[in-house]
């Protein structure tokens, strides 16, 4: 049966682990933080577009709300039978 490491070689072993896990990530992290960026950049475009046509949306459709407000009131008053236009 094996005998578990005794406490100075479990230290020993824990540092070396320590420091192999700053060799990797000594590599992984300027990938990670390019990947970031260009995903940051990426999405600022993505909402730039986005804001750009919410705006045009909105500016299309000004007096929707309004008349669909509108149209409740009458739809309500009326118990809901619009019936066809005359």
């Amino acid at each position: 049966m094996s005998e578990l490491p005794n406490d100075v070689a479990m230290r020993k072993m824990f540092h070396e682990l320590g420091q192999k896990r700053a060799e990797i990530l000594a590599k992984s992290m300027p990938m990670r933080e390019a990947r970031d960026k260009a995903y940051q950049e990426a999405n600022k475009s993505i909402q730039e577009e986005f804001d750009a046509r919410t705006k045009a949306i909105k500016e299309a459709e000004e007096g929707l709300y309004e008349i669909d407000m509108a149209r409740g009131k009458l739809s309500r008053a009326l118990n809901g039978k619009t019936g066809e236009p005359t």
